[in-house]
């Protein structure tokens, strides 16, 4: 008998949706649909060979809404998945009843210690609140607790260092489905920092964005995507961006290949950095020297696009 072969690696971040959490939805009105049904997960999953999942409970409980029952369901539900389909499903990452803390804390013990789930799926905020209030305490101190998304208050800085691009890039995409860029053509916008966010998650944007309104009751965005007149991401696309990553290679590639040679102006932060920013400078030119580009383009991001932009010539 021929030994069944190995997947190459593993999805570690596959949605899914229980049965008992459906039913549970349809009694109680608590969730929202996510994003892929049972039929869904089972059809093969081909990413560079990449053929396991772990699942995940994926499903938006209105915060104070939740029951710890409604969790258990869906953990229930993944458990019962894996164990079906093991060869498809290397482990599941189970959800927790946020809006209780205390329910919170002993959910956490029982599927990470006693059962077995490989994680938890925590989002930033509890309606509005972040993971680092002393409530949640005792559910981050869990043992097996793996790490969790980074918080968005502001403390240890992280507003500066993660914040800020984060802004940028909510601030972009509220000027593309506002209009204003529709409206305003000819208006050119310098944006800091390579386009942020928007570079690296461009294929979540614009498969995400596909079913724009899907995920909202309150509000109808049905005819924003046909009111911008061309694609969403050609519309990302038409902001200028600056290449101040603090001397980053990695992220200058991947903005680079984003918006293209034309669109792209050299900047390093100075006088923010060692040595007065000197050494942002120094970092920068040399990862914009060391590109695998043509000396025509090296030309346009170090000084015509500049001279083009700002009317230098």
């Amino acid at each position: 008998m021929t030994e069944p072969q190995r997947p190459h690696g593993y999805s570690a971040h596959q949605h899914a949706r229980p049965a008992p959490v459906d039913r549970g939805r349809e009694n109680a009105g608590h969730l929202v649909a996510g994003p892929a049904t049972l039929d869904d997960l089972l059809q093969p999953v081909v990413v560079d060979e990449v053929s396991d999942a772990v699942c995940e409970h994926e499903r938006e409980i209105r915060v104070e809404q939740a029951r710890p029952w409604q969790t258990r369901e869906g953990e229930r539900g993944l458990a019962e998945l894996c164990a079906k389909h093991p060869d498809r499903f290397a482990g599941y990452v189970g959800a927790l009843p946020m809006n209780a803390p205390e329910a919170a804390a002993k959910e956490a013990e029982r599927i990470l210690i006693h059962g077995n789930a490989n994680g938890l799926q925590l989002h930033t905020n509890v309606d509005g609140a972040c993971l680092d209030e002393p409530r949640f305490f005792p559910i981050l101190r869990t043992p097996n607790v793996p790490d969790f998304p980074a918080e968005t208050k502001s403390k240890y800085e992280i507003w500066a260092i993660l914040g800020w691009p984060y802004e940028t890039s909510c601030t972009m995409a509220r000027l593309i489905f506002s209009g204003v860029t529709t409206r305003l053509p000819d208006l050119k916008i310098l944006i800091h920092h390579l386009g942020a966010m928007i570079p690296f998650f461009d294929a979540r944007l614009d498969t995400g964005w596909a079913t724009l309104g899907s995920r909202t009751s309150d509000e109808d965005y049905g005819g924003v995507l046909k009111m911008l007149g061309k694609p969403l991401m050609d519309c990302f696309r038409d902001f200028y961006a600056d290449t101040a990553l603090c001397g980053g290679r990695i992220g200058t590639v991947c903005g680079l290949e984003f918006f293209g040679a034309d669109h792209v102006l050299f900047a390093s932060d100075a006088p923010f950095g060692a040595q007065g920013g000197a050494s942002y400078i120094r970092e920068t030119m040399k990862v914009i020297a060391g590109l695998e580009i043509a000396q025509a383009d090296k030309e346009k991001i170090c000084y015509r696009n500049a001279q083009a932009l700002f009317k230098l010539s």
